[in-house]
């Protein structure tokens, strides 16, 4: 320490020191006078640039002073800007200074959070936010510390301030996703009940989104400790949720309706955390989509059903793009998801044009827009089969060919293999009972005829000679 003392006095400071010099004698003189959050800000911008030059033996000389004045300055009450970035730059001095630190500022942290008076809602919220973001860079390093920090967050909960219990939800995403599934169970059992019971039903919109963000980070990694009875649970909240007032909670819930599925669907990526068991084996959540995305959709009702299937439409592409990108099915895998989508449209008799919008969506978006060229090859044929089905309703056709038609323009051609089945599919369906039918095919035949104008040559030769006979048979008519 001596040595370390000796070099910090004979070597000429560096930008990075003269920047810490500067924060110590802010946090010193804050019981005269508070801090300037503007000066706080621009103070701690700097700082954050010259950690990323300093080199790590400045950065050691320097690191334990920064940290003790990074955390008076958290816990003096500072506003929301700063706190961010005095907790940003706890992280990265820690990571790339001496990370053995890590243990002692956590717990440094916990204990002031346990310690904490609801009459320091600023302070709580700046060590919150502070540990969040420890636990975001070094969870797998602290896990064995989930269990008190989610402690921690139930009795954050129970402040009356929303800034507070919405960082306190935020602490728990950030410490769910730093530790991943490798802590307690205890801690995972913890957090379900914090999300279920304080976090979901919240007053306030902001905390209601986190708490939806919490819901993700779960699914995230893994839902450890989580059964089928669970999941079921979650996606009902969730689903429950999609009927908010507020469009981004309906939005955040959605994300997180579709994750929570999607790993439902995949029990070889549920985790088993540690600890006493007996733990639930992996289950794949049976009949999970029909019950979660497929018939809430088709029962909406109400003031806010519309809302309901916008939130059941998200929900749909969440899924469908982490049943192909994070759990890595195959992307013509996703051609047998799109009957379970059209198939949400098989009771649509009347036709509501915002059902069939909200399906295209999901088409377009979950499945085609995720396929490679060899697969939307293959699922130009399956759109085909959906069109001769006779059980198809209406609004599944009009689907399927504006479905059909957004295939073949990203295609840039028409599959050979979709030619053969052409006039069993669009053609049939110009002369459909339907009119709005008969009207999407015939834009169909319009996109067939930019893509591949030989694909509908002789189709339109046979139009024009009929239109040609129908003209001279009502000329003769006239005549006589």
């Amino acid at each position: 320490m001596t040595r370390m003392n000796y070099v910090r006095e004979n070597v000429p400071l560096s930008r990075f020191g003269v920047l810490v010099a500067q924060l110590e004698s802010i946090v010193a003189s804050a019981s005269q006078k508070s801090p300037d959050p503007l000066l706080c800000f621009d103070l701690l911008s700097d700082l954050l640039t010259a950690l990323d030059d300093e080199p790590k033996e400045s950065i050691l000389l320097w690191q334990r002073k920064c940290e003790d004045a990074l955390y008076s300055l958290l816990i003096l009450g500072a506003k929301r800007p700063v706190r961010r970035l005095a907790s940003v730059a706890m992280a990265r001095i820690i990571s790339k200074g001496d990370s053995i630190s890590i243990y002692s500022r956590a717990s440094s942290l916990q204990g002031f959070l346990s310690d904490g008076k609801r009459s320091e809602p600023q302070r709580i919220a700046g060590a919150a936010q502070c540990l969040g973001k420890l636990y975001q860079h070094f969870g797998r390093r602290i896990t064995s510390g989930l269990l008190e920090t989610t402690i921690i967050a139930t009795k954050l909960m129970k402040y009356h301030e929303e800034f507070v219990r919405q960082e306190a939800l935020l602490m728990l995403q950030n410490a769910l996703e730093g530790c991943g599934g490798s802590a307690a169970a205890s801690a995972y059992t913890e957090a379900f009940r914090l999300i279920t019971r304080f976090g979901i039903g919240d007053k306030a919109f902001v905390v209601r989104i986190a708490a939806a963000r919490c819901l993700k980070a779960i699914a995230n990694i893994g839902g450890p400790g989580l059964g089928v009875a669970e999941f079921d649970s979650l996606a009902t909240y969730c689903v429950k949720a999609l009927e908010d007032s507020v469009t981004s909670v309906r939005d955040a819930f959605a994300e997180a309706l579709g994750s929570l599925v999607a790993l439902g669907m995949n029990p070889e990526a549920q985790v088993q955390p540690r600890g006493k068991g007996p733990f639930p084996p992996p289950k794949k959540l049976e009949g999970g989509l029909q019950r979660h995305l497929a018939l809430p959709f088709t029962k909406a009702s109400g003031s806010r059903s519309k809302d309901i299937r916008v939130g059941l439409t998200l929900s749909w592409v969440f899924f469908l793009q982490a049943i192909h990108l994070k759990y890595l099915h195959l992307d013509i895998e996703l051609q047998n998801y799109a009957l379970n989508i059209m198939d949400m449209l098989r009771m649509d008799t009347s036709f509501d044009a915002h059902v069939v919008a909200c399906v295209l969506y999901i088409l377009r978006v979950g499945v085609t827009d995720q396929m490679t060229e060899p697969s939307q090859r293959s699922f130009t044929v399956f759109l085909g089969e959906q069109l001769q089905s006779p059980e198809a309703s209406p609004s599944m056709k009009i689907a399927a060919l504006r479905t059909l038609s957004y295939t073949l323009k990203t295609l840039g051609e028409v599959p050979l293999e979709f030619k053969e089945v052409f006039d069993n599919t669009v053609v049939a369906a110009v002369s459909h009972s339907y009119q709005l039918v008969r009207v999407e095919a015939a834009l169909t035949l319009r996109t067939l005829a930019e893509v591949d104008p030989t694909c509908v040559g002789s189709l339109i030769s046979y139009g024009v000679t009929i239109l040609n006979a129908l003209r001279e048979s009502v000329s003769f008519e006239k005549v006589i």
